[in-house]
């Protein structure tokens, strides 16, 4: 004689087992892999060369990115300064630039800033961006940096930043050598 299972514990197997099969079947997340820097090998310009070179760069970033996702504006976050760091390295920061929405989904996690920011970069001497960081908090970060240790980030968890930080040559790292924009 073969023992009878109750419909309901039938219904209990057959719910376990489509829930175990779930499990195993979960859908892949998007990869998330850390940029790498460049070596360091040009020696840090003075200011009156770096800014028009960095601004640029900002410049021809953000009108690509504008034209791969029409729907979302870049404006000015706050004006170009120097700052000198704790080793005494002076740093330039060009002007960084706001969005005006978050971009990780309109760009698919940020393929669209790469198909549209890795030519950019090429053309003023960066490397391609190299993937996502994995930054607590729920940020999205994208690097690069050049030969002359200038790097270019761009950051989003509503709104996105674009940021450059550049070494440069300056006696005495004091903002009043930025021209008025």
């Amino acid at each position: 004689m073969q023992p009878q299972l109750s419909p309901r514990v039938v219904a209990g197997l057959v719910i376990l087992g489509t829930t175990l099969m779930a499990g195993c079947t979960t859908a892949e997340e998007p990869t998330v892999e850390a940029s790498s820097a460049a070596p360091v090998t040009e020696a840090p310009a003075p200011v009156a060369e770096s800014l028009p070179k960095y601004d640029a760069l900002r410049a021809d970033l953000i009108a690509a990115l504008e034209a791969e996702m029409p729907g979302i504006s870049w404006t000015v976050d706050k004006p170009a300064t120097l700052a000198t760091l704790k080793n005494g390295r002076c740093m330039l920061y060009p002007q960084t630039m706001k969005s005006s929405a978050d971009v990780v989904e309109p760009s698919s996690q940020f393929a669209d800033i790469f198909a549209a920011g890795d030519p950019v970069l090429k053309e003023h001497g960066f490397p391609a961006f190299d993937g996502t960081d994995a930054v607590p908090g729920g940020w999205l970060v994208a690097r690069s940096t050049d030969a002359a240790g200038a790097t270019l980030t761009i950051e989003s968890k509503s709104p996105a930043h674009l940021r450059i930080s550049v070494p440069v040559d300056s006696p005495t790292c004091n903002p009043n050598e930025i021209p008025p924009s």
